[in-house]
């Protein structure tokens, strides 16, 4: 069973004020007695993998390994905490140590933090809790979190002590749920059995799953309800009756299933009706609800077999048709194994995508989050309507509250259109407003880099780039290949990766790129410098002939020009 360790998200602020005040009454009692008390009611803050005593004394992993902090550690720590995501001069962590005009040399501080990152299990070059700015000092950049604990609880359960001569089938069928629900999950995502679990319990969970049994003269009667929270509002219900032992793995299978589905559905369409500033746009929340299902290389595969299913059900349901749409647009550009598709099938997918999206037009007049949605497919098709796209955005924007998605979609429309300024002022609007190290954020700031790359801004290509490469090292490898002039050197792994795609790959890569960043732009210009950098790069790895004649063609004007 997946359980996380529980974790409190506290200011910075707040999470020193109480450690320092903890540590004072520490000093001032030494009665055993009391400190145990004391240590029993400290909670634990955490951020990335390692939980942190209150008392910042210790913390641990979420494997259960601890470290223990020493005292100017423990002052780093503190002085970190309470300014996140600001720069520290060393002259400033020194005073923190040692006390204002102490004669101890900022060496010290090096020394302290080359200790502390080891224990931290921190590596310099991609840092997951402290920045170096190099001349200057060092930031805090890890984020306290609050994760919600569990996914589904199995919980509350009635009826347990009335089942009478089905006592052993009542007994086994809440742990049935749960085993079923843990696989049908993604391995992040934790469940768990609480017979007494209530609304009101101090412990965060997503969906509670109510389990009510009373026995008949022939069977054991089960009603299964499940729940979101918090509210406790119903998703869904169903009732089955067991016989016999046999029975329950099968139809306990096939309840787990049904309630699958209407967690995807639920976190997908969730917050369309009342968004908050940062909610994401709907093909980015059908993603993420994937993922609390599957495994994260097949969280958008997961959407598509969801809205499948609900469009087999339900074929002249606009909303349900826009998903399609939507899970269309991943397949044209993931396919169904992960690879795009070719050609031929793209095609007749864009054809399907378009037709779908035109067709919704009626149906989202009065829901701009659906109206973004509609907005986003034809962008992507490039099939001249990037104009009615744009307009869709601003009658979105202001009629809605979700901020950060409209300024996502309406700063694309306006990239796409040529307004470069405009689009990447609206795009970096959006990833202030979008939570820092999500899907949503990171795909804004891809998006920025092509805008970037449009406006042959290198300077803020590489601010964006660095935000990346800060908040995911990974992007090194997925995104700065791309995006790296040719006349600048990549990263050992961006370089690697280059060198193992080999000319065929190199040509599908650049005919990848063309069809989900470069043809969108109306400006021929605008579309030459977002493939420049990327071809030069792979011309010079694998000869001219890596290029396809559309590309070449591009390029060769600018070039001559």
């Amino acid at each position: 069973m997946k359980v996380p360790r529980p974790a409190r998200r506290l200011t910075a602020d707040l999470i020193v004020a109480k450690a320092m005040s903890h540590l004072e009454i520490c000093r001032q009692l030494s009665n055993p007695v009391f400190g145990q008390i004391l240590k029993a009611l400290m909670a634990e803050y955490q951020f990335n993998s390692l939980v942190f005593h209150e008392d910042l004394l210790s913390a641990r992993d979420l494997g259960g390994k601890e470290v223990t902090f020493t005292r100017a550690e423990r002052s780093l720590l503190s002085t970190f905490m309470a300014h996140p995501q600001r720069l520290l001069t060393r002259n400033t962590l020194l005073d923190a140590i040692s006390g204002v005009g102490s004669d101890s040399s900022d060496r010290n501080v090096d020394f302290l933090i080359n200790r502390l990152r080891a224990k931290l299990g921190d590596p310099a070059r991609s840092p997951r809790f402290i920045a170096t700015r190099y001349g200057e000092g060092y930031v805090w950049v890890a984020e306290a979190s609050e994760p919600a604990d569990t996914l589904v609880v199995v919980g509350p359960v009635h009826g347990l002590a009335r089942a009478g001569r089905f006592a052993e089938l009542a007994e086994a069928l809440p742990g049935e749920l749960m085993r079923e629900l843990d696989a049908a999950v993604s391995p992040g995502e934790a469940v768990r059995l609480d017979e007494r679990f209530s609304p009101k319990s101090p412990t965060k969970t997503r969906f509670s799953l109510e389990v009510s049994v009373f026995p008949t003269d022939a069977a054991l009667q089960c009603a299964l309800v499940l729940r979101q929270m918090p509210g406790g509002d119903v998703v869904g219900m169903s009732r089955i009756a067991l016989r016999q032992a046999g029975e329950v793995g099968g139809l306990v299978a096939g309840v787990v299933q049904q309630f699958r589905s209407l967690i995807w559905h639920r976190q997908a369409l969730g917050m369309m009706d009342a968004p908050a500033a940062a909610t994401p746009p709907l093909y980015v929340a059908m993603h993420e609800a994937g993922r609390l299902l599957t495994v994260d290389t097949r969280s958008w595969l997961e959407g598509l077999e969801q809205v499948r299913a609900s469009l087999a059900a339900n074929p002249d349901d606009p909303v349900v048709r826009l998903m399609w749409g939507l899970s269309l647009y991943v397949q044209a550009i993931m396919g169904t194994d992960g690879q795009s598709s070719p050609g031929a099938a793209r095609n007749a997918i864009e054809d399907e995508i378009e037709a779908v999206a035109l067709s919704a037009l009626p149906a989202v007049a009065d829901n701009p989050m659906l109206k973004l949605s509609v907005a986003k497919l034809l962008l992507f098709v490039a099939r001249g309507h990037t104009a009615m796209a744009e307009r869709l955005a601003e009658e979105a924007f202001e009629a809605s509250t979700a901020f950060a998605a409209s300024f996502a979609i309406l700063g694309q429309a306006r990239l796409m259109r040529g307004r470069l300024a405009e689009g990447i002022d609206l795009l970096e609007r959006a990833a202030e407003m979008a939570e820092h190290g999500t899907e949503f954020w990171t795909y804004t700031l891809v998006v920025l880099c092509g805008g970037k790359l449009a406006a042959e801004d290198r300077a803020g290509l590489r601010a964006t780039l660095q935000q990346l490469h800060e908040a995911s090292p990974q992007t090194l490898i997925t995104v700065a290949p791309f995006c790296v002039p040719a006349d600048e050197p990549l990263s050992p792994p961006g370089q690697a990766f280059i060198s193992s795609l080999g000319p065929a790959g190199a040509t599908r890569t650049l005919e990848y790129i063309f069809m989900t960043s470069v043809r969108q732009y109306e400006d021929p210009r605008h579309q030459a410098n977002v493939v420049r950098a990327v071809a030069q790069r792979l011309k010079q790895v694998y000869g001219p002939d890596v290029v396809p004649p559309r590309i070449r063609a591009l390029l060769e004007p600018a070039a001559g020009g």
